[in-house]
């Protein structure tokens, strides 16, 4: 009874990291097939497009009183006088 439960689980185990690899294949091919893909069209002279999800908007410089207090932002943010002596 031990022998089969033993044998039953190794079964399964394999059974599982047969289908983990198949799964793992076939994602890669496809992967790599797109990659040749978009290869082929840059070596054409085409420039991929990005699509909309994948860009990031910057968000506007915020001031803070932490960095209007530092003295380089300070220095920038006043004008220089010439004093005449």
């Amino acid at each position: 009874m031990l022998a089969l439960t033993l044998i039953c689980l190794f079964s399964v185990a394999v059974v599982a990291t047969g289908l983990s690899l198949l799964d793992s294949w076939l994602r890669g091919s496809s992967a790599y097939r797109v990659l040749k893909r978009e290869r082929a069209l840059i070596d054409a002279g085409f420039v991929p497009q990005v699509h909309a999800h994948e860009l990031r908007l910057r968000k506007s410089p915020r001031r803070t009183v932490a960095s209007a207090s530092r003295p380089a932002a300070r220095r920038a943010l006043l004008p220089t006088f010439e004093t005449a002596a």
